[in-house]
């Protein structure tokens, strides 16, 4: 019996990226050890444990693991479903051929096989999360017979990496890494600036539409919501083919090979570049220039750049580095280079500071919405006390002074001082 599933697992050829999870390295060790004569039961207990180790930690049954794997693979036939639709005979023969051994894997008796073992509740399926409903392809069915479905479901959902997670991280050393907990505010949640969030959405539904879109430069001043609003697109399109990228201003240099790597999936992508700016003396803007524009291999269809900074020009200038400058021929050129950055955003959105009064409707927007009871004559003092402990009024401002005083809400309409 073990030699069989052992010969299930290494005859595939599409899926065989599967054998590399936890879980199915731990499965392939354990069967492994019940044919082998040089080792003792304690070593066979030992490997049983590190695989019921490994699934329990996926939250998941056997059964659903291995689908949940199959619906993520990054393959062959899942790259040509996602970025073609169309698969050949040959490919859809040999996947089928792999989802029908999967599928028999499927059939270990774990409580036939380790009766003593208090894991086999998980292994069968009682305490399992299971898949969610949309993902659940393979549920009673002959795997075998749904490579149609499978076909619509890695040209929906993208495959590996970017089927697990919304956002991800880019580094120029370590690659793609997906953000497992990403932090997803509510455009909503953003009080004020509507200008702003209508043109930012009209950019992005146009994007997602297939229609041309322009990259987009956020600048204002400190705790404005620039970040807030970019990352809030992610929950406010959940369920539209969108992921997004942060890209951190030392891997800049890096972004043709980033744009070369997302060309590959059948997805929209926004790289977030939060508090963009440059010293006068750092050449690594000029990398960002190209991507966005001017070089020959340029910005892919399914990408846009999303930055923030506090500066209208992203390159530090000083008004002495043009007394530098009396003896460069081509004066203007040089400064042409500093400031053309910034231009090369299709859309700039600017974001002013509040005003006192605005600041104070943020103020109470926010207390509204958390539903904190207080009388608006001692929120608005008490409001006006913390902002001037700050740097001034700001959207940020009011979200710490309303998760400060959040827990000090005791009687309705009384607040303690501070």
């Amino acid at each position: 019996m073990y030699t069989q599933y052992r010969l299930y697992l290494s005859s595939l050829a599409i899926y065989r990226n599967i054998l590399h999870d936890p879980a199915l390295t731990a499965l392939q060790a354990w069967l492994e050890s019940n044919v082998r004569q040089d080792l003792d039961y304690v070593e066979i207990c030992n490997r049983y444990h590190q695989f019921c180790f490994e699934l329990l930690r996926t939250e998941r049954c056997f059964s659903c693991h291995l689908q949940s794997l199959i619906l993520e693979d990054d393959n062959v036939f899942s790259r040509t479903a996602e970025k073609q639709g169309e698969i050949g005979p040959e490919l859809r023969q040999s996947a089928a051929r792999d989802l029908d051994l999967l599928q028999r894997v499927t059939g270990l008796d774990f409580a036939e096989l380790a009766p003593q073992s208090v894991c086999t509740m998980v292994m069968n399926g009682r305490g399992c999360k299971g898949l969610e409903h949309d993902r659940a392809l393979l549920e009673g069915s002959d795997w075998a017979l749904q490579i149609d479905q499978l076909i619509e479901h890695y040209r929906a959902n993208s495959r590996g990496i970017m089927a697990r997670y919304q956002a991800l991280r880019w580094d120029a050393e370590s690659g793609l890494a997906g953000i497992a907990h990403p932090h997803l505010p509510r455009l909503q949640d953003l009080i004020g600036y509507e200008y702003q969030k209508k043109m930012l959405c009209f950019n992005t539904e146009k994007f997602l539409g297939g229609l041309p879109a322009n990259n987009v430069l956020l600048y204002g001043g400190s705790g404005t919501g620039k970040s807030t609003m970019i990352k809030a697109l992610l929950e406010h399109y959940r369920g539209k083919p969108l992921r997004m990228v942060e890209v951190h201003r030392d891997s800049l240099p890096s972004l043709h090979h980033l744009a070369e790597i997302l060309s590959g999936y059948n997805l929209k992508f926004v790289l977030f570049i939060d508090d963009l700016s440059f010293e006068d003396y750092e050449t690594e803007y000029k990398g960002l220039k190209a991507v966005l524009e001017g070089s020959l291999q340029g910005q892919t269809g399914n990408m846009l750049i999303y930055a923030t900074s506090n500066r209208r020009h992203l390159v530090k200038e000083f008004f002495h580095d043009r007394d530098h400058l009396d003896d460069e021929i081509h004066v203007h050129d040089t400064q042409q280079e500093k400031i053309s950055l910034a231009d090369r955003f299709g859309l700039t959105l600017s974001f002013a500071a509040p005003n006192q009064e605005e600041y104070l409707a943020i103020v109470q927007g926010l207390a509204q919405r958390q539903g904190l009871d207080i009388g608006a004559e001692l929120l608005r003092r008490q409001a006006l006390q913390w902002e001037r402990g700050k740097h001034g009024p700001s959207g940020r401002t009011a979200r710490q002074f309303i998760n400060h005083i959040a827990g000090q809400v005791g009687e309705p309409g009384r607040l303690r001082e501070f």
